[in-house]
């Protein structure tokens, strides 16, 4: 059996041996009855023709009939062809029938579970990309979050403003891969926005820069407090290039930096390609945003607590406690660079006495006077501190002896030339005792500058007031 069909030739040597059984059987019954001698072996004898010739007939029928087209059935039964069984007719048709329609049925169930099985991996497969892409979106937001954290944590860890634009660049934007931006911050004194934090895509630097409220895109986002996206600065006109200095951005995106609901600069972001940002990267600047204000914020408050615990309240100069820290890191910076530097120190002559006659508050005003005077004759790199009640002092780095002198006897000229109008036509005016020693970066006695100064201040002071006196360590 093949397929539920016998094969072809099976069936004919079935059929065959039947009949030869038969007309065997027929043979021997008549050779045993006496043959052609005998009427009974004469009439088996013709039924055995008989059969013979029964037998090719039935076979030749049979052929045509039935065995040629059973073949034909079972070639296209095993062929499993998607179309009807061959045509059949005569006896087999019904049969033909039956089996083509259970075919069919057979068929359609089987292209009916193809289908099903179809529709079952198309949503696994559906089911598994949704996984995928979740995952992915999962694995990029939990990133994102991670960043942002680490970001934030290196933003808040940071109080002093010079520190913290200068990690900016290297530890927050470089860590989200932009390393082409501006910050931008409002300064009260001039009402202009200034550069703070500028890194350029290349390495290179750009000119300082100022931008009034209102002015370019950034100057609108400043005001407005609504961020802008621009794929292609080419179709802006608002778009400045930075007052012309940055003509090769192309793609640019600003967003405002706010702190406690108040706008206080911008943050900026260029790319020399278009269409470099994508639109997903606003809500991710816009919540760095909020973490720079509020850390430039506190920066800012905490330099002002700083600068404010550094001065004394009255001149605004460095108190007793910051001038020597500065003075442990002078003299450190002039022996790494082999530099010399100055020290001076002055004492008002009879301040006691202007105290004592006019009252503290006049005094107050004179010691605010000689603070005058000694950012009226100091360079910037100069750092001058109330040393004292009357008594002040200077660090002069990079100075040496004879320059030392040039400034205290400027110090000591302008002191004396201060006239202060105390009412009633009343004026006085004061003198200071200065001693100064300067030293090289080498000089065994370089720790004993201060004290070395102070006593030479003395000894002016011995002299008569209004003195100079100063030396070489």
């Amino acid at each position: 059996m093949d397929g539920g069909f016998p094969h072809r030739s099976g069936w004919r040597v079935g059929f065959e041996l039947a009949w030869c059984g038969l007309l065997a059987l027929t043979a021997a019954a008549s050779f045993f009855l006496g043959g052609f001698s005998t009427a009974p072996g004469v009439f088996l004898a013709g039924a055995a023709a008989g059969e013979f010739v029964l037998a090719m007939a039935s076979s030749v029928l049979l052929e045509r009939i039935v065995f040629r087209h059973v073949q034909r059935l079972r070639n296209a039964v095993m062929q499993g062809t998607d179309g009807p069984l061959p045509l059949v007719k005569g006896p087999l048709a019904p049969l033909a029938e039956a089996i083509s329609a259970r075919q069919e049925r057979s068929v359609a169930t089987l292209r009916e579970a193809v289908r099903d099985r179809e529709e079952r991996l198309a949503q696994v497969e559906r089911l598994r990309r949704d996984l995928e892409e979740t995952r992915t979106n999962l694995e990029s937001n939990v990133q994102y979050l991670r960043t942002m954290a680490e970001v934030s944590t290196v933003i808040a860890g940071t109080l002093d403003p010079e520190e913290l634009y200068r990690i900016i660049p290297e530890r927050v934007m470089a860590k989200l891969g932009l390393n082409d931006f501006c910050i931008m911050l409002f300064s009260w004194e001039t009402k202009r926005l200034v550069a703070k934090s500028v890194s350029v895509g290349d390495g290179g630097t750009m000119p300082e820069f100022t931008l009034a409220p209102g002015e370019g895109v950034a100057g609108k986002v400043f005001t407005t407090g609504e961020p802008a996206w621009i794929p292609d600065v080419r179709s802006s006109q608002d778009f400045l290039h930075y007052g012309g200095r940055r003509t090769d951005v192309r793609s640019f995106m600003c967003v405002p930096l706010v702190s406690k609901g108040k706008n206080i600069g911008v943050l900026m972001l260029n790319h020399p390609e278009p269409n470099a940002f994508e639109p997903e990267l606003l809500p991710t600047m816009r919540v760095l945003a909020s973490y720079l204000a509020i850390a430039i914020e506190n920066a800012g408050m905490f330099g002002l607590v700083k600068s404010l615990s550094e001065k004394d309240s009255l001149t605004l100069l460095y108190n007793h406690g910051s001038f020597h820290e500065k003075l442990a890191i002078e003299l450190e910076r002039a022996n790494r660079y082999v530099r010399s530097m100055a020290v001076i120190i002055l004492d008002l002559d009879s301040f006691k006495v202007i105290n004592d006659r006019c009252g503290h508050t006049t005094g107050d005003r004179v010691l605010a006077l000689v603070a005058g005077v000694l950012g009226a004759h100091l360079r910037k790199t100069d750092i001058a501190a109330r040393y004292g009640g009357d008594e002040f002092a200077v660090i002069l780095p990079e100075t040496d002896l004879s320059s030392a002198a040039v400034i205290a006897e400027r110090i000591a000229e302008g002191i004396s030339n201060v006239r202060l109008d105390i009412g009633g036509e009343n004026v006085i005016s004061f003198t200071a005792s200065i001693g100064y020693a300067s030293c090289g970066h080498d000089a065994p006695g370089r720790g004993d500058i201060l004290n070395i100064a102070d006593r030479l201040m003395y000894d002016s002071k011995r002299r008569g007031p209004g003195g100079v006196l100063g030396m070489q360590i």
